[in-house]
């Protein structure tokens, strides 16, 4: 009986490689490859993503790895919104990612403003999920790009039969239990960067703020209407530049944490300046080019941030 069970015992040592080597190429051959109900397959047996440690929690912020560019998944519940899609070149990459996480459709994709590494990735997007809601800025129309970015992508919402929604200051929507708020642009912008759409997303007693690349005149206009600019997440506008994230901002929003996405290129982003009044107003700083993602998990009540690297 003994020698039965040790050969049992040993029969499972050998099968486990095989049904996990089973599970992989399974999930390589659906089109979605390894969607929600994988992952917590992949889970059990300890092989989960690293984007799996949202499994459990209500709500996250997914601060995607994009280099110097801007790509944002929200979730909350099942549902589910993308900020941005990083440059061109990425857009394979951030279609991944949402893959591996499981989302098969998106509520909303946010395109705060058309420069490249903001508008670029969503033209892949766009091509492989159903999306409910596109929504974008209004720019001077000396302002529109002509470069291939922002042109493609414009042609795959045209393929798609998907409006531009063009929000107001104070329009507000939901993502299940997430109520997110449009702060901005508050005035028509003198260049792309300052007409980022700025979005506010609260969970609870937990606060979000999502700039794009508003730099200091943004920053200004949104202060002087006397908004409520307090959060305990703020995504750093403009990668990091000292054009953004002035002092008198930093004051209003007062965040706990900071995520910056950047990666090197020749202007050297995040400026020291930026960082030290990050640090002066207590904000923990998270970088995607040295952490990699960045997670932020919340119940309502607290944050948890998970790295990549």
């Amino acid at each position: 009986m003994k020698r039965h069970a040790l050969r049992i015992r040993r029969g499972w040592k050998h099968a486990v490689p095989v049904i996990l080597l089973f599970f992989l190429l399974a999930a390589a051959a659906i089109p979605f490859g390894a969607s929600a109900r994988w992952n917590k397959v992949f889970s059990f047996f300890g092989l989960g993503g690293f984007s799996s440690y949202a499994d459990g929690w209500p709500a996250c912020v997914h601060i995607l790895d994009v280099g110097k560019a801007d790509s944002i998944l929200v979730e909350c519940k099942g549902h589910w919104m993308l900020v941005d899609g990083g440059t061109p070149e990425k857009g394979k990459i951030v279609v991944r990612y949402l893959k591996r996480r499981g989302v098969t459709r998106l509520d909303y994709v946010v395109n705060t403003h058309p420069d490249e590494d903001h508008v670029g990735g969503l033209k892949d997007v766009l091509e492989d999920f159903p999306v409910q809601h596109y929504l974008a800025t209004k720019v001077r129309p000396d302002l529109i790009p002509e470069d291939s970015a922002y042109l493609d992508t414009m042609a795959a919402l045209r393929r798609k039969g998907l409006p531009e929604e063009i929000p107001k200051p104070g329009d507000q929507f939901s993502l299940s239990s997430m109520e997110i708020c449009v702060l901005g642009p508050v005035v028509p912008g003198n260049s792309t960067n300052n007409s980022s759409v700025i979005l506010m997303l609260r969970y609870r007693s937990i606060r979000f703020l999502l700039t794009g690349d508003a730099e200091k005149e943004e920053e200004q206009s949104l202060l002087a209407a006397g908004e409520n600019l307090s959060a305990d997440m703020l995504k750093v506008g403009h990668h990091g530049s000292n054009t953004s994230t002035c002092a008198e901002f930093l004051k209003a929003v007062h965040p706990k944490y900071a995520a910056i996405s950047v990666g090197y290129d020749r202007n050297k982003l995040p400026k020291a300046e930026v960082l030290k009044r990050l640090s002066l107003a207590g904000a923990k700083i998270y970088r995607t080019d040295v952490e990699g993602t960045i997670l932020f998990l919340t119940d309502g009540k607290t944050i948890t941030v998970k790295t990549e690297k």
